[in-house]
């Protein structure tokens, strides 16, 4: 009988010694594994923590001290920021015409505030001095009325004094331009200010003036310079010149009549806080003598109280 014999008993420990032996080794094996996955986590664990360290800037000093509460831990001084680096000193450009005519500079050092000139009104000559030169100067003498005139001098007696009789009755003088031929004038920068140098080399040797004020022929915007227009404000402005442009047109140029210019020019004087009048000094300007006056007599009798005035430093220039 097998059940209680000999056989069935080295059967069953055989069995049972297997037995013991296979769950040893699952036990060992789910043992390791289980030693494995601490060991992963306990190695992903020590990355986290060494990376806030650096992160904080935490020293280890190696001190088994206790530790700081948390939120007072120790921090490593951080690394001094480098000096900012210093800006490279702006190296001012040579001007292309820096070499050509260095001495026509002006004296004039701007203000360091314009004045308020609300109610002012500047009367403006161009082109002068001319044949009518005597009369527009007569009746601005007869009112007490300071204008400014942007010249065209010519090497003469008369021209000479002229200008010096401008300057002795308080007037204020500019330069307009030598040539008054647009396609010379503005053929070039070179050619506009050997045109203006020209110009203000003759009113210096025949007054002793240097003047600081200039007015474009055609004004600062026209269909002629607009190739150098840019580059002449430039210049001029760097010899430290000041351009004046105008806001009251008084239409002489175009032979208005007298009805056309008295008309105009009251208008517009009332349509503006300030106003820069643009009249002519010229052969052909018979029509402006005859109403200046009575221009002159209309504003000043203006309940706007007006106030005359040459441009003066202080003037804010007026540009287009």
């Amino acid at each position: 009988m097998y059940l209680g014999s000999v056989r069935f008993f080295k059967h069953l420990i055989v069995t049972l010694i297997f037995i013991i032996i296979f769950g040893l080794a699952v036990a060992v094996s789910i043992l390791a594994a289980g030693n494995n996955e601490k060991k992963a986590e306990i190695e992903h664990l020590g990355q986290i923590i060494e990376a806030l360290s650096v992160n904080n800037n935490i020293i280890d000093t190696g001190d088994d001290s206790e530790a700081a509460p948390e939120g007072e831990q120790e921090l490593s001084s951080p690394l001094p920021e480098p000096e900012p680096a210093l800006p490279e000193p702006e190296v001012e450009k040579k001007s292309l015409y820096a070499d050509l005519l260095p001495h026509l500079y002006s004296d004039f050092i701007p203000p360091a505030s314009y004045m308020d000139d609300s109610n002012y009104i500047y009367l403006t000559f161009d082109d002068g001095p001319s044949r009518y030169t005597n009369d527009i100067m007569r009746y601005l003498q007869i009112h007490d009325i300071p204008a400014t005139f942007f010249v065209m001098p010519d090497d003469t007696e008369a021209g000479k004094n002229f200008l010096n009789n401008m300057l002795e009755r308080g007037h204020e003088i500019g330069i307009h331009c030598f040539d008054h031929d647009y396609d010379v004038v503005y053929a070039s920068v070179e050619d506009y200010l050997n045109d203006f140098n020209t110009a203000w080399n003759l009113v210096y040797e025949q007054t002793g003036y240097k003047p600081y004020l200039f007015r474009f022929p055609g004004g600062s915007i026209n269909d002629f310079n607009r190739h150098v227009r840019a580059d002449i404000i430039a210049e001029m402005t760097r010899r430290g010149f000041v351009y004046f442009d105008w806001n009251v047109d008084s239409r002489d140029a175009l032979d208005a009549n007298w009805t056309e210019m008295y008309n105009t020019v009251l208008n517009e004087v009332a349509n503006v806080p300030r106003a820069v009048v643009l009249f002519h000094d010229r052969p052909g300007g018979y029509n402006t003598v005859t109403v200046i006056e009575d221009i002159i007599k209309a504003l000043i009798a203006d309940p706007a109280d007006y106030i005359f005035s040459v441009i003066t430093p202080e003037t804010r220039p007026m540009q287009f």
